[in-house]
Protein backbone atom coordinates (compact mmCIF):
# COMPACT_ATOMS: atom_id res chain seq x y z
CA UNK A 1 0.00 0.00 0.00
CA UNK A 2 1.34 3.34 -0.75
CA UNK A 3 0.20 7.05 -1.48
CA UNK A 4 -2.38 7.51 -4.28
CA UNK A 5 -2.65 10.20 -6.29
CA UNK A 6 -6.58 11.72 -6.85
CA UNK A 7 -6.69 14.35 -9.72
CA UNK A 8 -8.51 17.03 -9.61
CA UNK A 9 -11.79 17.66 -8.19
CA UNK A 10 -13.58 14.58 -9.01
CA UNK A 11 -15.43 13.60 -12.25
CA UNK A 12 -18.10 15.58 -13.97
CA UNK A 13 -20.98 12.91 -12.34
CA UNK A 14 -20.01 13.37 -8.65
CA UNK A 15 -20.79 17.19 -9.47
CA UNK A 16 -24.03 17.18 -10.80
CA UNK A 17 -27.02 18.22 -7.99
CA UNK A 18 -28.71 15.29 -6.54
CA UNK A 19 -26.23 13.01 -7.49
CA UNK A 20 -26.89 9.61 -6.99
CA UNK A 21 -24.58 7.06 -7.96
CA UNK A 22 -21.12 6.82 -7.15
CA UNK A 23 -19.18 4.23 -9.64
CA UNK A 24 -20.57 6.25 -12.92
CA UNK A 25 -18.07 5.41 -15.84
CA UNK A 26 -16.29 8.77 -15.82
CA UNK A 27 -15.50 8.11 -11.99
CA UNK A 28 -14.27 4.29 -12.57
CA UNK A 29 -12.19 5.74 -15.54
CA UNK A 30 -10.71 8.33 -13.77
CA UNK A 31 -9.81 5.70 -10.82
CA UNK A 32 -8.29 3.77 -13.17
CA UNK A 33 -5.84 5.79 -14.49
CA UNK A 34 -5.12 7.79 -11.18
CA UNK A 35 -4.24 4.50 -9.25
CA UNK A 36 -2.54 2.91 -12.45
CA UNK A 37 -4.53 -0.13 -12.70
CA UNK A 38 -3.85 -1.16 -9.39
CA UNK A 39 -5.99 -1.78 -5.95
CA UNK A 40 -5.11 0.94 -3.19
CA UNK A 41 -4.38 -2.03 -0.98
CA UNK A 42 -3.12 -4.68 -2.11
CA UNK A 43 -1.36 -2.80 -5.22
CA UNK A 44 -1.92 -5.97 -7.54
CA UNK A 45 -3.25 -5.02 -11.39
CA UNK A 46 -7.11 -5.14 -11.33
CA UNK A 47 -8.52 -4.17 -14.43
CA UNK A 48 -11.03 -7.17 -15.26
CA UNK A 49 -12.65 -7.08 -12.60
CA UNK A 50 -12.88 -4.09 -9.71
CA UNK A 51 -14.58 -2.15 -7.39
CA UNK A 52 -15.45 1.58 -6.40
CA UNK A 53 -14.69 1.27 -2.60
CA UNK A 54 -15.29 4.02 -0.23
CA UNK A 55 -12.33 4.11 2.28
CA UNK A 56 -14.53 5.86 5.07
CA UNK A 57 -18.38 3.36 4.82
CA UNK A 58 -20.93 4.85 2.92
CA UNK A 59 -23.57 2.62 5.48
CA UNK A 60 -26.63 4.92 7.06
CA UNK A 61 -24.50 4.38 10.73
CA UNK A 62 -20.93 5.66 9.90
CA UNK A 63 -20.57 8.01 6.61
CA UNK A 64 -23.92 8.54 4.34
CA UNK A 65 -22.61 12.30 3.51
CA UNK A 66 -19.19 10.78 1.81
CA UNK A 67 -21.10 8.25 -0.32
CA UNK A 68 -20.48 10.26 -2.93
CA UNK A 69 -17.76 12.07 -2.28
CA UNK A 70 -14.78 11.86 -4.82
CA UNK A 71 -12.06 11.98 -2.03
CA UNK A 72 -13.46 8.58 -0.64
CA UNK A 73 -13.64 6.59 -3.40
CA UNK A 74 -10.79 4.22 -4.19
CA UNK A 75 -9.92 1.22 -7.02
CA UNK A 76 -10.03 -1.91 -5.31
CA UNK A 77 -9.78 -5.22 -6.26
CA UNK A 78 -12.57 -7.66 -4.74
CA UNK A 79 -10.61 -9.65 -2.75
CA UNK A 80 -9.73 -6.98 -0.74
CA UNK A 81 -12.87 -4.90 -0.60
CA UNK A 82 -14.17 -8.30 1.07
CA UNK A 83 -11.60 -8.29 3.14
CA UNK A 84 -12.32 -4.75 4.72
CA UNK A 85 -15.13 -4.56 7.91
CA UNK A 86 -17.12 -1.22 7.90
CA UNK A 87 -15.69 -0.46 11.33
CA UNK A 88 -12.20 0.06 10.20
CA UNK A 89 -11.00 3.42 10.05
CA UNK A 90 -8.11 3.47 7.69
CA UNK A 91 -5.01 5.64 6.48
CA UNK A 92 -6.10 8.04 3.83
CA UNK A 93 -3.67 7.08 1.37
CA UNK A 94 -4.25 9.91 -0.97
CA UNK A 95 -3.17 12.37 2.39
CA UNK A 96 -0.21 9.87 3.67
CA UNK A 97 2.90 8.60 2.45
CA UNK A 98 1.80 4.86 3.24
CA UNK A 99 4.86 3.04 2.28
CA UNK A 100 7.07 5.86 4.87
CA UNK A 101 4.52 4.92 7.56
CA UNK A 102 3.70 1.00 7.72
CA UNK A 103 6.44 -0.98 7.01
CA UNK A 104 5.78 -4.27 4.36
CA UNK A 105 8.40 -7.03 4.97
CA UNK A 106 7.98 -11.03 3.24
CA UNK A 107 9.58 -13.89 5.69
CA UNK A 108 10.16 -16.27 3.03
CA UNK A 109 11.24 -19.01 5.96
CA UNK A 110 7.64 -18.83 7.57
CA UNK A 111 5.92 -17.78 4.39
CA UNK A 112 4.35 -14.64 6.24
CA UNK A 113 4.08 -11.14 5.89
CA UNK A 114 4.66 -8.47 8.64
CA UNK A 115 3.55 -5.44 8.84
CA UNK A 116 4.41 -2.28 11.45
CA UNK A 117 3.45 1.22 11.61
CA UNK A 118 6.18 3.62 12.39
CA UNK A 119 3.93 5.70 14.27
CA UNK A 120 1.00 4.79 16.98
CA UNK A 121 -2.71 5.90 15.89
CA UNK A 122 -5.73 4.13 15.08
CA UNK A 123 -5.73 4.93 11.47
CA UNK A 124 -2.53 3.10 11.74
CA UNK A 125 -3.38 0.06 13.60
CA UNK A 126 -6.50 -0.38 11.15
CA UNK A 127 -4.57 -0.22 8.40
CA UNK A 128 -1.95 -2.89 9.64
CA UNK A 129 -4.86 -5.25 10.86
CA UNK A 130 -6.35 -5.77 7.15
CA UNK A 131 -3.47 -5.66 4.84
CA UNK A 132 -2.18 -8.73 7.76
CA UNK A 133 -5.71 -10.35 6.70
CA UNK A 134 -5.34 -9.73 3.31
CA UNK A 135 -2.07 -10.87 2.80
CA UNK A 136 -1.89 -13.45 5.77
CA UNK A 137 -5.67 -14.91 5.94
CA UNK A 138 -8.08 -14.91 8.62
CA UNK A 139 -6.23 -16.37 11.97
CA UNK A 140 -2.92 -16.89 9.97
CA UNK A 141 -4.88 -19.26 7.33
CA UNK A 142 -5.25 -18.60 3.77
CA UNK A 143 -7.97 -19.01 1.59
CA UNK A 144 -7.22 -20.37 -2.14
CA UNK A 145 -7.42 -16.05 -3.46
CA UNK A 146 -5.33 -15.22 -0.37
CA UNK A 147 -2.85 -18.33 -1.35
CA UNK A 148 -2.53 -16.63 -4.64
CA UNK A 149 -1.88 -13.36 -3.81
CA UNK A 150 0.70 -14.70 -1.46
CA UNK A 151 2.42 -16.21 -4.20
CA UNK A 152 1.95 -13.84 -6.80
CA UNK A 153 3.99 -11.69 -4.06
CA UNK A 154 6.91 -14.06 -3.10
CA UNK A 155 7.37 -14.03 -7.12
CA UNK A 156 7.48 -10.35 -7.63
CA UNK A 157 9.92 -10.33 -5.02
CA UNK A 158 12.09 -13.01 -5.57
CA UNK A 159 12.62 -11.22 -8.94
CA UNK A 160 13.83 -8.26 -7.85
CA UNK A 161 15.94 -9.34 -4.84
CA UNK A 162 17.38 -11.08 -8.22
CA UNK A 163 18.09 -7.39 -10.03
CA UNK A 164 19.62 -6.12 -6.65
CA UNK A 165 21.95 -8.87 -6.69
CA UNK A 166 22.70 -8.49 -10.23
CA UNK A 167 23.65 -4.56 -9.91
CA UNK A 168 25.17 -5.35 -6.33
CA UNK A 169 27.78 -7.79 -8.76
CA UNK A 170 27.90 -6.15 -11.90
CA UNK A 171 26.92 -2.15 -11.10
CA UNK A 172 26.51 -1.19 -15.07
CA UNK A 173 24.10 0.67 -16.31
CA UNK A 174 21.46 -1.80 -17.63
CA UNK A 175 21.28 -3.40 -14.20
CA UNK A 176 20.44 -0.42 -13.13
CA UNK A 177 17.88 0.05 -15.37
CA UNK A 178 16.52 -2.76 -14.71
CA UNK A 179 15.62 -2.22 -10.92
CA UNK A 180 14.48 1.62 -11.96
CA UNK A 181 11.94 0.39 -14.63
CA UNK A 182 10.80 -2.06 -11.57
CA UNK A 183 10.27 0.67 -9.05
CA UNK A 184 8.11 2.43 -11.73
CA UNK A 185 4.50 3.32 -10.74
CA UNK A 186 2.78 1.15 -12.67
CA UNK A 187 4.84 -1.65 -11.15
CA UNK A 188 3.29 -3.90 -8.26
CA UNK A 189 3.97 -4.53 -4.70
CA UNK A 190 5.95 -1.28 -4.49
CA UNK A 191 5.63 -0.89 -0.57
CA UNK A 192 7.29 -3.75 -0.14
CA UNK A 193 10.41 -3.00 -2.87
CA UNK A 194 10.64 0.40 -1.30
CA UNK A 195 11.69 -1.23 2.29
CA UNK A 196 13.92 -3.98 1.23
CA UNK A 197 16.05 -0.89 -0.81
CA UNK A 198 15.51 1.49 2.26
CA UNK A 199 16.79 -1.22 4.62
CA UNK A 200 20.14 -0.65 2.51
CA UNK A 201 21.56 2.43 2.86
CA UNK A 202 23.50 2.62 -0.04
CA UNK A 203 20.83 1.17 -2.33
CA UNK A 204 18.40 3.64 -0.93
CA UNK A 205 20.84 6.67 -1.46
CA UNK A 206 21.47 5.26 -5.26
CA UNK A 207 17.53 4.70 -5.41
CA UNK A 208 15.18 7.04 -3.20
CA UNK A 209 14.53 9.19 -6.15
CA UNK A 210 12.86 6.53 -8.31
CA UNK A 211 10.41 5.93 -5.58
CA UNK A 212 8.95 8.97 -4.54
CA UNK A 213 5.25 7.93 -5.86
CA UNK A 214 2.48 10.23 -5.55
CA UNK A 215 3.95 12.48 -2.93
CA UNK A 216 3.65 16.78 -3.02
Amino acid sequence: MIRVYKSGEGPASLLVNNCNKYDGQDVQENLVKDQHEKCYLCEQRTTKSFQIEHLKPKADNYYPELKYTWSNLFLSCPYCNGRKPNDYELLDPSANNVEDIIGHKLDFAARSVEFKSVKAGTEEDFTVTLLDKIFNGQNELRDVKGDILYKDLEREIVFFLGLLNNYKSLKNPENKQRIIDSLLITKEFLAFKYWIVKENDNLYQEFKTYMVWNRK
